[in-house]
């Protein structure tokens, strides 16, 4: 029975593993956006959406409630976190 187990065990198992160097990644990072600016089309809490360069992209604020209608500009993106002030 232990030997049932243990194959049906392995036979769901993930064995490959998914590695940067072998050209996997997770989120691309998008470091170009670093001091760019844009404007806010829904507002900040601090999450919201940001239109830069004609694009929109998903953002957070440094903390702060920022209204729709303002400009604001990217201090730092970490992964697919994109932080601005």
């Amino acid at each position: 029975m232990l030997g049932v187990l243990s194959d049906l065990w392995h036979s769901l198992v993930l064995k490959d593993q998914t590695k940067t160097e072998q050209g996997y990644v997770s989120a691309e990072e998008h470091k170009e956006l670093i001091g760019c600016t844009g404007i806010v089309s829904r507002e900040l809490r601090p999450a919201g959406t940001v239109i830069i360069d004609g694009e929109p992209v998903d953002v957070v604020s440094e903390g702060d409630y920022i209204p729709k209608g303002q400009q604001v500009r990217v201090v730092s993106v970490n992964g697919n976190r994109v932080v601005v002030r």
